[in-house]
């Protein structure tokens, strides 16, 4: 039963995703360009349009930036002239002075710098006060106290920890701890905690020496960060956390590849038994970490990516050391870019504590298993990551992070355009995929779609764009024009709907040996024969050559109309209803004169006895021979084959000057001429100038044929003035044969 199942799934799968291919190489370009994301910038789950120009459109997974203000951090003013009255309300609050990149306490009723060791200051809840001093270390319990001695056995003395808190930098106010962690009771703490306070502007910390009696900590840092996506600050406080070994080491970052790399140094150490000191495990913890966010530093982590085998390690190949303790944003490294990215990447869940789970998730993930193979919330991570690519919005955190002007802002796009492009499962970008246009063919992904033309979840396709060295949105022609290569492109002016934006035409110029949007000079609509009516000028007239309507299928010259037929040519009639007495004449097929006296039942116009033309027998423009629809339909457009044609425009003349001209005295205001689609067809070309759509000859086109009740108008004055507009009475003057 269960195989059966299973069975019935993959026939449902390929049913629905078919074998269309997936990557197409297109012709020609253009320049629009995409617009910015609108949605809110926090927890996931919704999904938000993006705005801009018809080259996007699209709806993309969110959140992605927001254009909302961001969080304004009250604490900063731009200039000392600035600060508020120091008085008793805010004593010991603390204030940046921007221009001076400094930090004033209120205390004794005005502002002063430079004296945090002078008046003391705690944090607490993200805030700095001055006038309290922190106690340096807690002691609590009796770790590390020898009974014999009556002593504290101390590893190191004089421990002076010093070091960045980041995700963006954290804000002055912070609070930073130094646990220490009992190596004898598989790392737990103890009870031994330091701590101290951010009060700079870099989220730079520094410890007054202290002793510790186990090398092995963890150092949290909790306060509220600048937010990367917004440029403001975060809108929650968070904590993160390093674990680390003081054993040979003063210096200790904490930054999100340290929150992350603290739970699997932890797991390195169980599986050791905590006997393998921390850190002999720092660095091929890193080397995890980086790995399961698709980041290659080369000679440092990238013997994983040549073995392909999650987290596990070869022979040591690396040529450069490196431990998250060492690493900061504005280091201007492989290790600072990489940093940034990871950053980056985890505010998919928004920039709080549900970003934290996210972060604690794939730590998780790369603990136990080597590598984060949570494979659905790694595409929609890439789905999010190509939102904000294709919106622009990788520059905008560029320049978010240079406006703290802390440092030179590392190359973190590389690893993000690495990162969803690997896996929505997008081919390398080089000369060889250069114009390559794909659509996402990951099945996790939001936007997955069954083939190329497969527009269920989403219109957008993307390119490989060579000059600029990576995939970007692809333009409406670069998706629209897919597979309409030199095959179809045998003549000037072929015409094709859009493969992705079907509403969407294009013409092919040979000119250029390229496709380009087809417009109103390209292309006309048929004019509804009641409008064309209503803007008839003073002291002209109009004759509808139309192809008859709605038949049976009985072809010969006694074949009758369908009961439909009959409705359809009384409904054009009654479009002229009170117009005044109405000229009628058919080819003298029964099919035309009954489409002339359903339009007369229309109109109003009681029985009639329309004229017989010969000209209108359907094969005027023909000279000999009985050449097929598609030879009738390549010579009005392209003049081939020649041979048994007239030529349209001198033939059309003579139509109009033997049928119509000549024919006046007869003519009213209205007049109806009834005929057959192998003359209206070439009519109807004629009367637009190639710009209707009738291009049947064309196999891999539309193959369009001439509607019924459809043609054209000829429009004339006393004068003998003539002009010409394509005409329909049905709600189309194109039909699908």
């Amino acid at each position: 039963m269960y195989r059966l199942a299973f069975l019935i799934f993959l026939s449902a799968l390929f049913v629905a995703c078919g074998d269309d291919s997936s990557n197409f190489t297109p012709s020609g370009n253009d320049d629009e360009i995409p617009n910015s994301a609108d949605s809110q910038n926090g927890s996931s789950g919704s999904q938000s349009e993006v705005s801009g120009n018809s080259s996007i459109g699209e709806v993309v997974p969110g959140p992605v930036i927001s254009d909302d203000p961001p969080v304004e951090d009250s604490t900063v003013v731009s200039d000392s002239d600035d600060l508020p009255k120091c008085t008793s309300e805010n004593q010991g609050e603390a204030m940046m002075v921007a221009s001076e990149n400094a930090i004033y306490f209120c205390y004794e009723g005005e502002w002063v710098t430079g004296v945090v060791e002078d008046i003391g200051v705690s944090c607490e809840n993200g805030s700095l006060i001055a006038g309290m001093r922190m106690p340096l270390d807690t002691v609590s319990s009796m770790f590390g106290y020898d009974t014999v001695s009556g002593e504290f056995v101390y590893r190191r003395q004089d421990v002076s920890v010093v070091g960045i808190a980041e995700k963006g930098p954290f804000r002055f106010g912070t609070s930073v701890k130094v646990v220490e962690l009992d190596s004898m009771n598989r790392m737990a703490d103890s009870d031994r905690i330091h701590e101290t306070c951010v009060v700079t502007a870099d989220g730079s910390y520094g410890f007054d020496a202290f002793d510790v009696v186990s090398p092995y900590v963890r150092v949290e840092a909790e306060g509220y960060y600048k937010n990367e996506l917004t440029g403001g600050l975060s809108s929650e406080l968070i904590k993160l956390r390093n674990v680390t070994d003081l054993t040979e080491r003063d210096s200790v970052n904490v930054n999100i590849l340290t929150h992350i790399d603290a739970v699997v140094v932890m797991k390195l150490a169980e599986q050791g038994g905590f006997n393998t000191p921390i850190r002999m495990l720092k660095e091929q913890s890193l080397k995890k970490v980086l790995y399961a966010f698709g980041i290659k530093i080369e000679g440092f982590n990238d013997d994983l990516f040549m073995q392909g085998q999650g987290g596990m390690f070869g022979p040591g190949t690396s040529t450069v050391s490196k431990i998250s303790d060492e690493v900061n944003l504005f280091d201007g490294d492989e290790f600072s870019a990489a940093l940034l990215a990871v950053s980056v990447m985890l505010q998919r869940h928004g920039s709080g504590q549900e970003m934290l789970l996210f972060a604690d998730s794939i730590a998780q993930k790369v603990a136990n298993t080597g590598n984060w193979d949570d494979w659905t919330s790694r595409a929609h991570l890439a789905d999010w990551l190509m939102s904000l690519d294709i919106n622009g919005d990788f520059e905008k955190i560029r320049k978010n992070v240079a406006s703290w002007k802390l440092g030179d802002v590392p190359d973190f796009e590389k690893h993000l355009r690495n990162f969803w492009t690997k896996e929505l499962k997008f081919p390398e970008c080089n000369a060889s995929t250069d114009g390559m246009v794909s659509h996402i063919s990951e099945s996790q992904s939001s936007l997955f779609g069954c083939d190329y033309r497969d527009t269920t979840k989403t219109k957008l396709r993307f390119t490989c764009d060579a000059e600029l060295g990576r995939w970007r949105a692809a333009t409406d022609i670069e998706k629209d024009t897919v597979g309409l290569g030199a095959d179809t492109s045998k003549y000037d002016g072929a015409i094709r709907p859009g493969v992705i934006n079907k509403d969407k035409n294009y013409i092919y110029e040979t000119s250029t040996g390229k496709w380009r949007v087809a417009t109103g000079n390209d292309i006309m609509d048929f004019s509804d024969v009641a409008d064309v009516y209503r803007n008839l000028g003073a002291g002209e007239s109009v004759v509808f050559v139309l192809r008859h309507a709605e038949r049976t299928n009985e072809t010969g010259s006694k074949g009758h109309l369908t009961d439909n037929g009959k409705a359809q040519a009384k409904s054009v009639g009654a479009k002229f209803s009170g117009v005044g007495r109405i000229y009628f004449a058919y080819s003298g097929y029964t099919r035309t004169l009954e489409t002339c006296e359903g339009i007369a039942d229309g109109a109003g116009q009681g029985s009639i006895n329309p004229d017989v033309l010969d000209g209108l027998d359907g094969e005027w423009y023909v000279k000999s021979g009985d050449p097929s629809i598609i030879e009738l339909s390549s010579w009005a457009y392209r003049g081939v084959p020649a041979g048994n044609f007239y030529d349209l425009e001198d033939r059309t003349k003579e139509l109009v000057s033997d049928y119509i001209l000549a024919n006046r005295s007869k003519l009213q205001k209205v007049n109806f001429y009834i005929s057959h689609d192998r003359m209206v067809l070439p009519l109807a070309v004629y009367a637009s100038q190639k710009k209707v759509d009738l291009r049947y000859f064309d196999e891999q086109g539309n193959r369009n044929w001439v509607n019924f009740l459809a043609g054209a108008a000829i429009i004339f004055d006393n004068a003998g003035n003539v002009r010409y507009v394509p005409v329909r009475g049905l709600e189309s003057g194109v039909m699908k044969l």
